[in-house]
């Protein structure tokens, strides 16, 4: 430091000394780095954007400040007059979306791996990453030794004025602000002895650290840095806003409660009465005027001593500890070395192992915007500085209440600390639906049983060579490894792996969660695979479950006589009365086309159709009615004959051939089934070459669905494959057929299960909008005639990965990413903020019907609430809440669903949702890997152009390796097709702008839509008028030969 610059010299606050020490004995720990990025869109102007930093460090003598503590009695700090900030800039406009967000974590890592010198200032860097033709990234790094968080958003507020004036060529002046050397000053001038006696009052008898009780003891070897990991949970948006109702007519703050209910829980798990943690107050003395606009560290971290009578009433007991704060509003300066020797601990031993933070900032930078920057600021994100505990919970609230807890994992299990964040939700949603219980009550919904245990160190663990951690298992965690193993068809698979990582998704979770029951006989919520991903945390739950004793209520399905009228599921009996109301519809036709390459054997191929049919009754089953009512009969097994159809002749071109094939899978698609005479299954096979055919099957929906034609498939080629080698096949029995979970299913909802769920569904679609006004080109006919096609896209493979990237950041699916999008669109078109879109599910739950072919998928109604103008961030949590909830209770019929709520009948509208979301194609997906069981024979999918929909507009997406491909479904009775491939390019707008700014808001991404359409309406009205120009030009110069002819 040269003496000259330096303008001034004074101690260190006491928390400036602790974060002094405890950087210096981890240098290269990244321990109270801060670092925060934004998204900036707009006219950059990047030389504004400089001057307007260096105008921000001349203006506070804190970020001018270097600290100097070799050869000093006590520490100092040092303000230099002049200090020069670099923006580092660099241009990423030629990576991928993919590839920026990885450079920007990479850039992350290395600048906190760099740190700072922190004798020589500006203790913060600045980097500016353009990464569009209008967009960048800035990123803002510094230690937090020299502010706090509240000082973030005040800065940032006024980079925003300076760049402002700035980028119009403006001089601005704003207000001095109180340097931080007047706060020093002032702490010189308080009563210690007044602070010891506060704190030796609240500290009486205090002797022993409240445990957590699932951690092990603290490391002492400092070689063994700590390994930081988080995990997230927030409460849903209608409870906090129940909640925040609550603590204010109590005369509350929000942050009393989330420290009570902290307090509550760290009774339970340690099993005390009187439990001490600590919490972060905002140290700013409210008798020092001009503090909260001054730039500092003034945050401080102190004890909260909390006592817990069990008998005593809730709200009297929120009030005393609100009333501690209250007090300690003017303590809270102490010095925190000084408030443990008030104490009766030992030196050694911590006043507390977990710190609570709740995050109230004065102004929310996403918030800062303003029509004259002519730019705009959003995806404000903040990677807070690592603290020196073990366990800290940070509590935040905007329109949903968010808990984040950053742990040790050295000393932490990830599933025990899902645990807590579930019991810390637990306590809270009791609180709503039951404001006037008792401590008593409360503690009481933590049952002793479900408190995670105490868990020793955890050691190094052998490693295989391909790097999989061989930890010890519990035997509930060797079990479901085993379920994950044959499910995912992956080895060495690790107890922190995610399962949708893995490639899971909903259908496979069905089957987990199928086979779970069966080992456990426990009920496991499909939700639970959601929001515990890992072998480690969902088996920490399944134990809590198991001690709990929380038994299924289990109605096994077994086979029925046959002797007896066998009666309709309830979604076949839709089914059958739609058809009686529109004989001939072929609406509900499930056909599929396999292309055959290679040497086929037709007469085996003949015999293990009929091995499957003799397999399946249901492909037996014809649908007949007795005294009125609708009853399944099985017919006998009986020769099967595959049609036959050759086009090899009539010197057909191999376009021609095509062409007459995909026409005959058309009509073949779109012939009727007569429900009573049967059979429900037709087959075949079109000869196009000498090794080329194309094989059709067709089933009613009645007796199928996509699951049942994989299962078909599959079964078939197994059977082919060894007939065709005159080798037989004897595949494992079926242990019930779908006629017995037709007689299972009537008897099951019977049960306390049907009132449960149809009460959820009842209160989930109360009030629901009966249809979705979206514009259609043409005028709905008077009579449905479900004539449809598709339009086809596909999204490209850095956009697909960018998507699962942002799915996993944000705890979602890439289905629910994409429902939302969705949504986002149809919102788009109908200005409706109640949306509700029809869904389906497998809804095979149970191990025996896995394997079955028939009609199990069930319709779930997805009601997305899209008001209060959410983020997209926001929308995403909401539609995990909705999806969550519908898979929760799949086990209601739609049609029964439909008649319990009594909906007026309308065939021009399909009862509660009139659109359509899938995601995965299972039975294309299926055909792609049967390729190596038929060593002389190649399966390929044979597209035909789909021309019966029975949703006004469907979008079907699934994933491939080469990216998500999609396809809109559409009547075209209403749609033209322009107006559906417009949606298609604006889905993808929406998604890449949702990936852009994850917190971008839906009014942003509507008006981003609109300047979209305009921009290509632009386009395209100067493309034509090129056109004409050019056709113009081309007929005058044709006049201008013709003249000299």
């Amino acid at each position: 430091m040269n003496k000259k610059n330096i303008e001034a010299i004074y101690p260190l606050s006491p928390t400036q000394q602790g974060m002094l020490f405890e950087t210096l004995f981890a240098p290269n720990s990244g321990i109270h780095l801060e670092q925060s990025t934004f998204t900036l869109q707009g006219e950059v102007n990047v030389s504004a954007c400089e001057q307007a930093w260096q105008r921000i460090i001349a203006r506070h003598s804190v970020l001018r400040t270097g600290f100097v503590w070799k050869e000093q009695e006590q520490p100092l700090q040092v303000v230099l007059r002049q200090v020069a900030v670099p923006l580092e800039q660099q241009d990423w406009r030629e990576y991928s979306l993919l590839e920026q967000q990885a450079q920007l974590q990479a850039y992350l890592q290395s600048n906190r791996d760099r740190g700072f010198n922190l004798f020589q200032p500006p203790l913060m860097h600045l980097a500016l990453f353009q990464t569009g033709d209008r967009t960048y990234q800035l990123v803002w790094t510094s230690h937090h030794i020299l502010m706090d968080g509240w000082c973030n958003p005040l800065l940032f507020q006024e980079f925003l004025s300076f760049y402002q004036a700035l980028s119009q060529g403006q001089d601005l002046h704003l207000k001095p602000v109180r340097p931080y050397k007047d706060y020093i000053a002032w702490l010189k001038q308080q009563d210690e002895l007044q602070v010891q006696e506060f704190w030796q009052k609240n500290l009486k008898n205090f002797t022993k650290t409240t445990p957590l009780g699932i951690t092990a003891e603290p490391l002492t070897n400092s070689a063994n840095k700590a390994k930081y990991d988080e995990q997230k949970i927030y409460l849903d948006a209608t409870s906090t806003t129940v909640i925040k109702s609550l603590v204010k007519s109590h005369r509350l703050t929000l942050n009393t409660l989330v420290q009570g209910i902290w307090a509550l829980l760290l009774c339970r798990y340690s099993n005390k009465d009187d439990v001490v943690f600590g919490i972060t107050v905002s140290g700013r003395p409210a008798n020092l005027p001009g503090i909260e606009s001054a730039i500092g560290l003034f945050i401080n971290t102190l004890p909260l001593r909390v006592k817990i009578d069990p008998q005593e009433k809730l709200w009297y007991w929120f009030n005393n500890i609100q009333n501690f704060n209250l007090e300690l509003r003017q303590y809270e300066h102490s010095n925190a070395g000084q408030v443990h020797q008030c104490s009766e601990l030992p030196g050694h031993l911590p006043l507390y192992e977990s710190l609570l933070v709740f995050e109230n900032y004065p102004v929310d930078i996403n918030a800062l915007q303003s029509a004259e920057l002519k730019i705009n600021i959003s995806d404000s994100r903040s990677i807070g500085a690592q603290t020196k505990y073990a366990l800290t919970l940070i509590a935040s609230v905007e329109s949903e209440l968010h808990l984040k807890c950053v742990y040790d994992r050295r000393r932490f299990d990830s599933a025990d600390v899902g645990q807590i964040l579930e019991h810390f939700l637990t306590l809270l949603n009791r609180i709503v639906s039951n404001p006037e219980a008792t401590l008593q009550t409360l503690l009481a919904q933590i049952p002793l049983a479900q408190i995670p245990r105490v868990r020793p160190l955890q050691k190094s663990a052998p490693v295989t060579e391909n790097q999989v951690v061989q930890t010890q298992r519990t035997p509930v965690e060797e079990v479901l490894a085993g379920i994950w193993t044959e499910i995912l068809g992956r080895e060495c698979i690790g107890n922190h792996d995610n399962f949708f990582d893995l490639g899971g998704h909903s259908l496979l979770a069905t089957q987990v969660i199928s086979r779970l029951r069966d080992a456990f006989g426990v009920e496991i919520p499909l939700s639970y695979l959601f929001e515990s991903p890992t072998i480690a945390e969902c088996a920490q739950r399944i134990e809590t479950k198991i001690r709990t004793g929380e038994k299924l209520e289990t109605l096994p399905i077994k086979p029925v006589s046959r002797s007896k009228n066998l009666p309709l599921s309830f979604a076949q009996q839709r089914l059958w009365l739609l058809d009686q109301l529109d004989p001939g519809n072929h609406t509900y036709n499930i056909p599929t086309a396999v292309r055959l390459t290679g040497s086929l054997n037709i007469t085996a191929l003949e015999q293990s159709l009929k091995a499957v049919v003799s397999r399946h009754e249901t492909l037996r089953t014809v649908f007949t009615t007795v005294e009125g009512q609708p009853v399944q009969k099985i017919q006998p097994i009986t020769e099967i004959t595959i049609a036959r159809v050759d086009l090899r002749g009539n010197e057909r071109s191999p376009q021609q051939r095509e062409t007459e094939a995909t026409h005959i899978a058309l009509a073949e698609a779109q012939s009727p089934f007569n429900l009573a005479q049967g059979p429900l299954l037709r087959a075949t096979l079109l000869q196009l070459d000498e090794a080329e055919y194309v094989l059709l099957l067709t089933m009613h929906h009645i007796i199928s669905d996509l699951w049942s034609m994989t299962i078909l498939i599959r079964e078939l080629a197994d059977f082919y494959a060894a007939f065709s080698q005159g080798k037989s096949l004897t595949l494992p029995d079926l242990p019930i057929q779908y006629a017995d979970f037709s007689v299972w299913q009537r008897e099951w909802l019977r049960l306390k299960v049907l009132e449960t769920q149809l009460n959820y569904w009842k209160q989930q679609l109360k009030d629901a909008p009966i249809k979705l006004e979206l514009p259609i080109d043409r005028p709905r006919p008077l009579q449905p005639t479900y004539t449809g096609t598709t339009q086809s896209f596909q999204l490209s493979k850095d956009l697909s990965d960018a998507l699962k990237l942002l799915s996993r950041r944000e705890d979602v699916t890439l289905s629910m990413t994409m429902l939302a999008a969705y949504n986002t669109l149809l919102y788009y078109y109908t200005k409706q903020e109640d949306i509700l879109v029809g869904s389906a599910i497998a809804n095979r739950n149970r191990s025996e019907i896995e394997g079955l072919i028939g009609f199990f998928v069930n319709s779930l109604v997805l009601r997305t609430d899209l008001s209060v103008n959410p983020s997209f961030s926001q929308l995403l949590h909401r539609t995990r809440e909705v999806t969550l909830g519908a898979y929760a209770h799949q086990d209601l019929p739609f049609e029964r669903l439909v008649g319990e709520l009594q909906l007026e009948r309308d065939l021009n509208y399909n009862p509660l949702f009139q659109v359509w979301f899938a995601f995965q194609n299972v039975a294309t997906a299926d055909i792609q890997k049967l390729t190596v069981s038929l060593p002389d024979l190649t399966l390929s999918p044979f597209d035909t152009n789909k021309q019966r929909v029975p949703f006004d507009l469907g979008l079907l997406l699934s994933e491939q390796a080469e990216g998500i491909n999609g396809c809109f479904e559409y009547k075209t009775d209403l749609f033209e097709s322009s107006t559906i491939v417009r949606m298609a390019e604006q889905l993808e707008t929406l998604l890449q702008c949702a990936i852009a700014q994850p917190d971008i808001q839906l009014s942003q991404l509507v008006e981003k839509l609109k300047e979209s359409d305009y921009q290509k309406q632009l386009n395209q009205e100067k493309e034509y008028k090129n056109t004409v120009r050019q056709k113009l030009m081309n007929i005058k110069q044709k006049s201008n030969i013709s003249s000299k002819l």
